[in-house]
Formats: structure tokens, C-alpha cells, sequence
């Protein structure tokens, strides 16, 4: 039963996961409701009141439905009901993020960066706090933004030795899937597989110039993976300033909001 209500989550609530390629296109792909199919577009009718139901095209409609979360219909409905409005209101406001600078980037050092197999020692370990700092001393550092990922949480303690037999590999995404555990070593850093522990997979990829600096920035989508992780939308903005420096969480970039507003749409 666990499982099935899982998988049911994972349908409605989380993004088509397109680990094969990344895309650059002026829409996302979203997965639609129930039957997950990989869209640009989709149709979900929602309770509006105790009687009342509206069908809603994302992302055409993302504006009306700003509305009608802002007048409370949100809270209709049954379970699966209310994660659907939460489902479509993430995928609008997503939208939104990366639409927001109608200005196109003149300057690309991320596009031809293989995302989906990406080692952790280009991207940031935890926002806000660099690899030294972690080591030195990990309380010192910020927590983490709400929603953003914190590869720090795989790190091993240092006073723990793993067993000289297991393998040790560089640390790095495959296909979309990290799992394992991050170890500092004289060498940097290296991770030990195990399928068993937590990770992360990384749903999507896509570009835009989320602060309006003429750099492009791409934007990762990613869910914690585990057997006890709580599937939950991540949203990862990246830059960089040439091709050779790790990423970085573009300044002044924002973070996508959740829930409704009456900032300014595009849809």
C-alpha cells in the first residue's frame, strides 16, 4: 500500500524525469496528471468549492489558477485532489522563474555541461559554504535554502575509516542518479557507492538567465532518492563565468516560491 501511494505521489507531484538528454527549450516538460506521460502541456480539473469543478491548461492557465489559490480553492477537495493543486502550482511557478528576464543570455559556459553526469566537485556542497568550511567546522556553516539541494549530507564523519577494500570513485552523477557517500581524502574527494543509501536523481535540466546578468544559468530539478527520503521538488539554479571554475548559485537568482502570490505572471 506504502508503495502504490508512492508511486501515485511520485505521478502527480514531481516533473517528468528525462535522465537520456537536457533540454533547452523555451517550455519544460511537465508530467501529466495520473498518467505520466512527458508534456509540454495538461489538462487537471479541480475542486473549486464543495460543488464546483474547473479544468485548468498548464501552463496556459497558470494565471486563473494563481487566482482561485489566492481566493482559497486550494484546501478542496480530497488528498490526491490537493496534491494535484500543489502539482500545478509548482509547475507554474517554475515556469514563471524561468521565464521571468524576457532577456536572452549572451554569454554560455553551463549548456554544454553534462549535467546528468555531473561531478559533485563542480557543484555547491551546501549553499552558502564552501568545502574547507565543512570540514573545518560544518556547524559554522548557513543552512541550507528550503527546497535546495545539500550534498553535504552524504559526507562521511571524518573520524570514520571505511573499509580499505571497498571502491572508491570519484564523485559524480550517473545517468541522473547519485547515491553513496562522500569521503575527503589527500586525494579530494570520493565517494563509495551503495545503493542502499540516499541520494539524489536529477529530473530535469533546463536554461534561462534567472537574475538578468547576460550569463545563462541552468536549473536542475531534483528529488531526494532513499528508502526513507520524502519525495519532495528541489530546485538547483547554477552558473558559472568560463568553462573551467565550478558552479555557483547565481546571485541575486531568487527561488522559485511556492504556494499563491500576486507577483506578476507571464501566463
Amino acid at each position: 500500500m506504502k508503495s502504490a501511494a508512492l508511486s501515485l505521489f511520485l505521478v502527480l507531484v514531481l516533473p517528468a524525469w528525462h535522465a537520456c538528454a537536457q533540454e533547452s527549450s523555451d517550455t519544460p516538460w511537465f508530467t501529466a496528471p495520473y498518467s505520466g506521460e512527458k508534456v509540454k502541456e495538461y489538462e487537471v480539473t479541480l475542486p473549486v468549492s464543495r460543488y464546483e469543478e474547473e479544468t485548468f491548461l498548464i501552463p496556459r492557465d497558470c494565471k486563473k489558477l494563481n487566482s482561485r489559490l489566492l481566493e482559497g480553492a486550494g484546501h478542496w477537495g480530497n488528498r490526491v485532489q490537493r496534491r494535484l493543486w500543489i502539482k500545478a502550482d509548482d509547475d507554474c511557478r517554475y515556469l514563471n522563474y524561468l521565464k521571468r528576464n524576457p532577456k536572452k543570455a549572451d554569454k554560455d559556459f553551463v549548456s554544454s555541461y553534462d549535467f546528468l553526469n555531473a561531478r559533485i566537485t563542480d557543484l555547491p556542497l551546501r549553499p552558502g559554504c564552501d568545502l574547507y568550511m565543512l570540514l573545518r567546522d560544518p556547524d559554522a556553516c548557513p543552512a541550507p535554502p528550503p527546497g535546495m539541494p545539500d550534498f553535504s549530507m552524504f559526507m562521511m564523519h571524518q573520524g570514520h575509516h571505511p573499509d580499505p577494500q571497498e571502491s572508491r570513485d570519484e564523485c559524480r552523477f550517473e545517468n541522473g542518479v547519485f547515491r553513496g557517500h562522500i569521503h575527503y581524502t589527500p586525494e579530494g574527494l570520493r565517494c563509495y557507492r551503495d545503493r542502499r543509501a540516499p541520494g539524489y536523481r536529477i529530473l530535469s535540466v533546463d536554461f534561462a538567465d534567472v537574475n538578468a546578468d547576460g550569463y545563462l544559468d541552468a536549473v536542475l530539478r531534483m528529488t531526494l532518492i532513499g528508502s526513507r527520503s520524502r519525495p519532495e521538488l528541489l530546485v538547483l539554479p547554477l552558473t558559472r563565468f568560463s568553462g573551467e571554475e565550478p558552479f555557483t548559485i547565481p546571485k541575486g537568482a531568487g527561488y522559485p516560491r511556492m504556494g499563491p502570490t500576486d507577483e506578476g505572471w507571464l501566463y
